[in-house]
């Protein structure tokens, strides 16, 4: 029988998605015969070694853009690899970047196949047709996947995704790790610098409150005593249309996930990672969410302080909505850890100086302003703007807000890390 073996690389800026990654791959491994799995900081070693005793090789990563610049000389030592052994070394990324540009991944930095989105569907049928299939043949039955025919054209299969995210959970045996548990996945806003709509085509989906509630006991049964819960908006759970808090729904789900635990956990709802819409923070869902919840930081995406540019980058919520989300999470006890992106295309003067003026009122009141640059992601509509600069009367406003102790943020390697994400975007030149 040949032989396979997965090699799931290691980053530790990525390890929330890799502990889901190798959920997958652990329970794939086991239902199969002739495979082996392992996790890497340095998969070209390990591919090295790994090509004198197996079949085939697998190399997976999940990307995130600004990850990419750090890995190109990696990349280029696997592409050579891959160029001496042929179909025997299989290179496959996923995660949002490969979603966002799946012709640039397989065209440009050398990967055979991008995965784009529904890991837990997607991977054990790609892996099927890698391992026990013939690749000679067209990966047309593999859903959710970018690759090259053989004429060379990059083919996407079709779209599908579950009714709702199930099958892999939030603990890794073979690294040891748990991972905050994921109670949704997708958002039906269109907020035009962000990935994630689009990744999943503006569909919202939630786990069930049984199978959350069950991965929670998991963990808990596995000593972990503080659980974190994972969505693009931490409010947002359960919502009929993702667009209104379902405060019944936000309630069931953490009085059940309490009880399953014993009512021996902490919870974390509405800070990292599960931050919160200001137009969802309500009086009702707070009321609800205090009486469970242990975090007492509050993380709110304000993005900006101008309703021109709100209205601009499609957040769909105005700049009055932020200022009733802050004082109602400080009514109930918590800190609003404020987000404001500087350097948004199509960012005029005015819009700066509202932005700054929202800020500093926001400090006064007791909240801490988490500073972010602009970056052009690709498969968003801002994917070709220019990157994003931090204006000077932006520096002015941060310096004060520090001496206050209340700014958090990595805007400053944001604007050098966004600049490059433009050069990359803009450029037609090889990478690997």
């Amino acid at each position: 029988m040949r032989r396979s073996i997965i090699v799931l690389k290691y980053s530790e800026d990525n390890r929330y998605t890799l502990v889901y990654l190798s959920s997958i791959l652990e329970s794939y491994v086991a239902s199969r015969r002739g495979v082996d799995y392992v996790v890497s900081r340095d998969p070209l070693s390990t591919v090295v070694r790994a090509v004198e005793s197996y079949d085939r090789v697998i190399v997976m990563y999940s990307l995130m853009t600004p990850q990419i610049f750090s890995l190109i000389e990696e990349l280029k030592g696997l592409r050579q690899i891959k160029l001496k052994y042929g179909d025997r070394v299989m290179l496959i990324a996923g995660g949002p970047h490969a979603a966002g540009d799946p012709r640039g991944t397989v065209c440009r930095l050398g990967f055979d196949i991008a995965v784009m989105r529904e890991g837990e569907l997607t991977l054990p049928k790609l892996l099927d047709e890698i391992v026990y299939g013939d690749l000679s043949q067209e990966l047309e039955k593999v859903p959710n996947v970018a690759y090259r025919d053989s004429t060379g054209r990059v083919r996407e299969t079709w779209f599908s995704v579950w009714r709702e995210p199930h099958g892999s959970g939030p603990y890794s045996c073979r690294l040891n790790m748990s991972a905050p548990v994921e109670i949704m996945r997708g958002c039906s806003f269109a907020c035009k610098y962000c990935q994630t709509p689009r990744i999943y085509r503006f569909r919202v989906r939630y786990r069930s409150i049984c199978q959350v509630a069950t991965q929670c006991r998991a963990l808990y049964r596995r000593g972990v005593r503080t659980i974190r819960f994972l969505a693009p908006n931490g409010f947002g759970y359960g919502s009929p249309d993702g667009r209104t808090p379902a405060v019944d729904k936000i309630e069931k789900l953490l009085r059940t996930t309490y009880e399953y635990c014993e009512r021996n956990v902490k919870l974390v709802l509405g800070a990292f990672p599960s931050e919160v819409r200001p137009d969802f923070v309500t009086r009702q869902v707070l009321e609800v969410v205090s009486k469970y919840v242990d975090n007492r930081r509050l993380a709110i995406g304000a993005q900006s302080g101008s309703d021109r540019l709100l209205r601009l980058i499609g957040r769909g919520h105005d700049s009055h909505c932020v200022y009733e989300a802050v004082d109602l999470a400080i009514e109930h006890g918590f800190t609003p850890v404020v987000d404001f992106i500087f350097g948004l295309p199509g960012e005029t003067e005015r819009d700066v100086e509202d932005t700054v003026k929202m800020m500093r009122e926001l400090a006064r009141r007791g909240c801490i302003i988490r500073g972010h640059t602009f970056m052009p992601l690709p498969g968003t509509p801002f994917e070709r703007e220019p990157p994003g600069k931090i204006h000077p009367r932006y520096l002015e406003a941060l310096r004060e807000i520090a001496e206050l102790g209340r700014l958090e943020g990595y805007w400053r390697e944001q604007e050098d890390i966004a600049r490059k994400i433009h050069e990359y975007i803009t450029s037609s030149s090889l990478v690997v």
